[in-house]
């Protein structure tokens, strides 16, 4: 007899012909004058893979490289690719902790050959941040927390992709050190420079470097320190006192990796015959702490010495680093040079004479203490609007306008008056509404002004005026937001195909799109956002028109969710933002969930599970011989039976079992699949109470004793993907499924056949 290699345990009808192989271990003589059959010689079931295994480990660089974090993993046996993805942490709470990114913060690594994010035959992955112009100290992307996961995929054979690994601890680029300062004439022999170190565990030494120009080119190395050092004295030669260096310092790793270059720092050991220190630097009364929205000006004690003269620095709160604005500047000094709203400035004065003996040489002083770090800094800053203005509504006629104060201390900022501003137009045409006064508004709330205007405008600025009646420039444009849609829905495994036509196709995952749908407030919207979590409390991330990553602006009412990394059996959360012409918006929609329907193949998939599990239960399929034969059944791990019933039928077997509401397993919000009923948080998807498949109907086999035969029977499914499995197109050749198909009807979806081999790839 031929013996067959491979048995098809994917579906209920092959797992009742591996039954009959049980069953007929034996030889059953049928005194027919031919060969006994013994099914058991021609059925050698073969380990089937359902779902790849995922990654044991993910490897994420921490410190390596200023501009690559490095992302490696453990490889999977029988994996044809990876898929990687990444979400970034830019947002940190004062004390330094953050929050994890959640599944929807996860998306497709720019770079990545491929749309679906595959990485063949690699287990590593060089993930480009930065590129070499890019590398300054200032970039953003130094500050950020980098984390990735990856997923074994072979779409080859058909097996689902596992479930994803998540790096443990995320990935960093190598930073240089912050913070840098350098002594400025307060030493004759030496520049004593300090930094905070740089948060890398990789560090192993930083170089320090110096230039003569003001820009840190043609910078020279001095030395390197170790990691645990944060100071560093450089001895200057006599000739070289009073000389203006500026020094840069790099993070060195253990791969001898360099950083990008930190921030300038101004240095100078002081020269024999300096002119003194430049005391009692400070802003001019009135002139300089939101007194114009225009200029800063400062004053210091000018010495009676007519030979000395004044240069003039300036450093900021975005910006450490030191501006040379005069090199010869007057009492008292105004500074007008790209001042900008809600910044500090803070200012420090050098002395310096002519050399005496070289008149194209200057002696420099002791820069003053008064920068950002003395107990006396010289602070200023212009007049300011406030820096966040918003605006919402109280019903359809009321209008509540919120603001952070203006820029200053308590006791200016109480002597701030603001005028509010309206128009019809966002870009002209602003009028004044109203003016009202900090003592007016009250107490602050949670560090905002609030104020319900009495005049209401389509869009409004604001504009702040001191007890001198100088005026700031005009706040950015902000405009009431819309009110929240309402009736919001999202589809569950819906048939999308007719309404979107070239655009309706299932992902990596088998699994198709969802549609998110709403209506419209009763006042005017420029357009929405939508967006979703795989949490319904928290991570939610704006989805982009058709996946581009560019376009979050949806114009109509009606969003489809073409979501790369949605996965059967989970359900995703959804909530939409409708905003004004400015794009802004504070009224949220309801959150709902939905999930996407399934390929017919990857239905027979998941249908599947629970069969194979409930069949496992039962144990007079699996005994030899004819001790097979008879009647049992068995009860689902929530709730149904499952009855079976072997019997002879002429020169062959007839095997008949039957599901009577049976289901062994609960689907979670998470996507996890047990029998542990729902808890408070889980939401109660699909048709059966939140009952993944609840089956009802008969899965039967009649096989003659050449091991050949037919199925037949219609099983129900209700539960998160109601639809039906018939077995009447399956054809039993050697006592494996051998040709034929099954039929599939997703509800919503009319019949489709899925070929025997599904499964069995």
């Amino acid at each position: 007899m031929k013996r067959i290699l491979s048995f098809t345990l994917a579906f209920s009808a092959c797992l009742l012909l591996s039954s009959c192989a049980e069953l007929f271990q034996g030889k059953v003589s049928m005194v027919t004058g031919y060969e006994t059959a013994n099914l058991s010689d021609v059925i050698v079931p073969e380990e089937k893979i359902e779902q790849l295994p995922s990654p044991r480990q993910i490897f994420v660089s921490d410190g390596d490289s200023p501009k690559t974090i490095t992302v490696s993993w453990t490889p999977v046996e029988g994996a044809l690719s990876y898929r990687l993805e990444r979400a970034l942490v830019t947002e940190f709470n004062d004390d330094g902790t953050y929050e994890e990114p959640s599944e929807a913060d996860y998306s497709v690594i720019p770079g990545i050959s491929s749309s679906s994010a595959k990485l063949y035959n690699t287990y590593s992955f060089s993930d480009q941040i930065l590129s070499d112009n890019d590398m300054v100290y200032t970039a953003p992307e130094y500050g950020n927390l980098y984390f990735y996961r990856v997923c074994a995929e072979n779409e080859l054979k058909g097996y689902t992709s596992s479930e994803f690994t998540t790096c443990t601890k995320p990935g960093t680029l190598f930073t240089p050190p912050i913070n840098i300062q350098a002594s400025a004439g307060s030493s004759e022999s030496e520049v004593y420079i300090n930094w905070t170190k740089a948060d890398s565990p990789s560090v192993m030494e930083y170089s320090i470097y110096r230039s003569e120009n003001e820009d840190g080119t043609n910078a020279a190395f001095v030395t390197s320190v170790k990691s645990n050092m944060d100071h560093y004295a450089d001895p200057i030669a006599e000739q070289n006192r009073g000389v203006a260096y500026y020094y840069s310092l790099y993070s060195v790793n253990r791969s001898g990796v360099s950083s990008c270059a930190s921030a300038i720092a101004m240095g100078y050991a002081r020269a024999e015959g300096a002119p003194p220190q430049v005391e009692n630097v400070h802003i001019k009364e009135d002139c300089g702490r939101g007194a114009s929205a225009e200029e800063i000006q400062i004053e210091w004690n000018k010495d009676s010495d007519s030979e000395i003269h004044y240069a003039v620095y300036r450093s900021s709160s975005k910006d450490s680093a030191l501006t040379l604005l005069s090199t010869d500047a007057s009492v008292p000094y105004t500074d007008s040079k790209n001042l900008s709203q809600s910044v500090y400035y803070y200012y420090q004065v050098q002395s310096w004479k002519v050399d005496p003996d070289d008149n194209t040489k200057k002696v420099k002083g002791q820069l003053s203490d008064s920068g950002k770090g003395s107990e006396t800094p010289c602070e200023g800053y212009i007049l300011s609007a406030p820096a966040s203005v918003s605006v919402i509504k109280n019903g359809d006629s009321l209008h509540t306008m919120i603001w952070t104060p203006a820029i200053g201390n308590t006791e200016e900022q109480a002597a701030y008056r603001y005028v509010i501003m309206g128009s019809s137009n966002m870009n002209t045409g602003f009028a004044d509404l109203e003016t009202v006064s900090a003592s007016e508004l009250g107490a602050l709330y949670e560090g905002q002004y609030y104020h319900q205007l009495g005049t209401t405008a389509a869009y409004y600025k604001i504009r702040t005026v001191n007890s001198s009646d100088k005026e700031s420039e005009p706040s950015a444009v902000t405009a009431p937001a819309p009110s929240a849609p309402s009736s919001i829905k999202a589809s569950c495994y819906a048939n999308l195909a007719e309404e979107m036509g070239s655009d309706w196709a299932c992902n990596a995952n088998e699994v198709y799109p969802v549609k998110i749908e709403w209506t419209p407030p009763s006042d005017e919207v420029y357009g929405y956002i939508v967006y979703r979590s795989d949490k319904k409390d928290k991570g939610y991330k704006k989805l982009s028109v058709g996946n581009d990553e560019k376009t979050f602006i949806v114009t109509g009412t009606t969003f489809y969710d073409i979501n790369t990394s949605a996965r059967p059996g989970k359900i995703y959360y959804y909530k939409v933002l409708p905003v004004n012409a400015l794009e802004q918006g504070v009224n949220y929609s309801d959150i709902v969930f939905g999930y996407g329907a399934l390929t017919s193949d990857q239905y027979m998939r998941e249908y599947n599970k629970t069969v194979m599990s409930s069949q496992k239960k039962l144990t007079l399929m699996h005994k030899g011989g004819t001790s097979a034969l008879g009647s049992e059944s068995t009860s689902g791990s929530i709730c149904g039976s499952l009855s079976y019933n072997a019997s002879m039928a002429g020169l062959g077997a007839r095997i008949i079992m039957y599901y009577s509401g049976y289901a062994d397993y609960y689907i979670h919000s998470t996507g996890k699949m047990d029998a542990v009923s729902l808890g408070a948080d889980d939401e109660p998807v699909g048709t059966a109470d939140g009952i993944y498949f609840l089956l009802t109907g008969n899965t039967n086999t009649s096989a003659s004793m050449d091991a050949s035969g037919t199925m037949d029977g219609t099983v129900t499914c209700k539960g998160m993907y109601p639809g039906t499995v018939n077995y009447d197109g399956l054809k039993i050749k050697g006592g494996a499924a051998g040709g034929g198909y099954y039929v599939i009807t997703r509800e919503g979806f009319g019949g489709e056949s899925v070929d025997w081999t599904v499964g069995n790839e």
